[in-house]
């Protein structure tokens, strides 16, 4: 008996197939690749006629065909093309398992009807997890838990049984705990006999789940992109209705809009350091301050904690506070030289909860009277502030300067620093 038969036997545990059949499999094969190398292009006969030729050329004799056949010399000669043979069957056998063990790709070959015959080294643990000797025999479809995979296997083997190559995407669970999902670019191919008919199945399996996790990270940013898209336009059009509505002309009404689309341009841009997924609260007093203050220091005293914004109420404050600049530059602090503006905010503790409290107030600027009607500055900060974070809204008219002050709810509009 084979002893490299024996240790295979011993190491074979059953998973429905018997230890005959797989012994009758592998059997198979090893015949079957005899075969293959017995039908190599260059023949015993070729080699030696080769070696025939040399040899007569090296030593100028002129004795005939029949004389070099004939006698020790013939034996010498014949076995000398049987070494060359062996050299070659070898080497190519050497380059081979080169390759094979050079690819990332799995390599499997299966029978006619799909049950594993051998696999390349890289396939072993993820295609014969308990090793090679348990996967032999195994049917590959059996290796592919889930439904769709398998279906689509199946339907490769039928067309490579029909002389046809398939490639199809397929996952396969993997790792210690069979959690880790794996995506793979599979071929199917037939390889055919001397008759032209399949006799083996060739599947080549690529991993491509990095490949998979990047699409589904590129189709999580486009969705991801196109709600940002559709809050920005929704914001753009109450901006642009509540602008015209209190516009008294189109020239006031085309300055207005125009000035406070280039404030939501700005807040974007504080958006986009925080990958449209925060912004910086000082970032966006920044900007207001660099826009209103006309370069001139001491118009703006700044303080307060660290504090990242959601991108919504990102967005609410830049309009909120680009109409506070505007409304100080033209009526209040900021319409005079030694006027400024102290804006303050901090993250407290109110009844067991987290708020986030904002205050604007305008110094030294020239008497403040209350305004006759609403305008567009007090309806963003009651719809915004008020309605959609839960928060509240003070604005006051003290004859010393226009004072604003908000809290809301920090869970509503502070993104958690783990975030």
């Amino acid at each position: 008996m084979d002893p490299g038969a024996s240790v295979l036997e011993s190491t074979i545990v059953s998973t429905g197939i018997s230890r005959i059949d797989r012994r009758a499999i592998l059997e198979a094969e090893n015949a079957y690749l005899r075969k293959l190398l017995a039908q190599r292009p260059l023949s015993a006969n070729d080699i030696y006629v080769n070696a025939e030729r040399r040899q007569a050329e090296e030593t100028g004799a002129s004795r005939s065909a029949a004389a070099l056949r004939s006698g020790s010399e013939s034996e010498e000669m014949r076995s000398v093309a049987a070494e060359e043979i062996n050299a070659q069957l070898r080497a190519t056998e050497e380059f081979n398992r080169r390759i094979l063990a050079s690819t990332t790709d799995c390599i499997t070959v299966l029978d006619i009807d799909g049950r594993v015959i051998s696999m390349n080294e890289v396939a072993i643990p993820l295609f014969g997890r308990s090793g090679f000797a348990h996967a032999v025999g195994k049917h590959w479809s059996d290796m592919w838990q889930l439904p769709e995979s398998r279906e689509a296997v199946l339907r490769a083997f039928d067309e490579a049984r029909a002389g046809r190559t398939s490639r199809f995407q397929a996952a396969l669970y993997t790792g210690a705990a069979g959690d880790a999902l794996l995506w793979w670019d599979i071929v199917v191919a037939p390889m055919n006999g001397d008759d032209g008919r399949p006799e083996r199945l060739l599947a080549v399996s690529r991993d491509i789940t990095e490949l998979k996790q990047t699409e589904a990270r590129q189709t999580v940013l486009m969705q991801e992109m196109a709600h940002r898209v559709k809050n920005t336009l929704a914001m753009v059009q109450a901006v642009a209705t509540q602008t015209l509505r209190n516009a008294h002309s189109l020239e006031e009404a085309g300055e207005a809009l125009g000035a406070r689309l280039l404030a939501l341009a700005q807040a974007h841009d504080v958006l986009m350091q925080g990958s449209w997924s925060s912004a910086d609260l000082r970032g966006l007093v920044d900007t207001a301050v660099a826009l209103h203050s006309d370069g001139e220091p001491g118009r703006f005293v700044v303080s307060g904690p660290d504090v990242t914004l959601g991108p919504r109420p990102g967005l609410t404050l830049a309009l909120i506070l680009h109409e506070l600049g505007t409304n100080a530059a033209k009526y209040g602090a900021l319409s005079k030289s030694e006027g400024h503006v102290e804006i303050r905010w901090s993250v407290e503790t109110v009844d067991a909860e987290e708020r986030l409290s904002f205050r604007w107030e305008e110094i030294d600027g020239p008497a403040v009277t209350p305004p006759t009607r609403i305008g567009f500055g007090s309806r963003l900060i009651e719809r915004s502030l008020v309605h959609s974070f839960g928060g509240s809204a003070k604005l006051d008219f003290p004859e010393t300067g226009v004072v604003l002050t908000m809290q809301a709810p920090a869970a509503n509009v502070v993104v958690p620093p783990a975030a």
